[in-house]
């Protein structure tokens, strides 16, 4: 059988490699936020005014609209930890009150995000996979054309 301090220490081990894994998961959006901002601003601002085929400029459209949706939730996704912190300082005041009032139970807490913010983790990455998608085609339908 398992002690209680020695429960606790392997909580603790669980709870810094989820913590290490919550911090490279952030990291990585807003990398992929500051790359998505960086590239809008090259397609803008180096649109061509020339008239272009209806299929590209869809394209561009799909794009620029994808990349800033996925600049959105990516953003409010990076909010999710912001609020998983609030929740585990309550839970944890109140799991000390609780302490304080003689009840003497181990507790195992497990906080994940908010249900809105796993959605907008989920479109983060849909609207990413539709940029990508749509830049790539952005990319090469004059080709298609001139091949064709």
């Amino acid at each position: 059988m398992i002690t209680e301090h020695e429960a606790y220490k392997r909580i603790n081990e669980i709870g810094g490699i989820a913590e290490e894994r919550n911090e490279k998961t952030y990291a990585w959006f807003r990398t992929i936020i500051t790359i998505s901002v960086g590239l809008m601003g090259i397609l803008i601002s180096f649109k061509s005014d020339d008239t272009t085929s209806s299929l590209k400029s869809l394209f561009f459209v799909i794009t620029i609209s994808s990349l800033g949706l996925g600049i959105l939730f990516s953003l409010i996704f990076l909010l999710a930890e912001v609020n998983v912190l609030n929740r585990t300082m309550k839970n944890r005041t109140k799991y000390l009150f609780s302490r304080l009032d003689g009840k003497d139970k181990l507790e195992i807490e497990k906080i994940l995000p908010a249900t809105f913010y796993r959605l907008a983790y989920t479109l983060s990455f849909i609207f990413y996979i539709v940029a990508l998608f749509s830049l790539i085609g952005y990319g090469i339908v004059d080709e298609i054309k001139n091949i064709c």
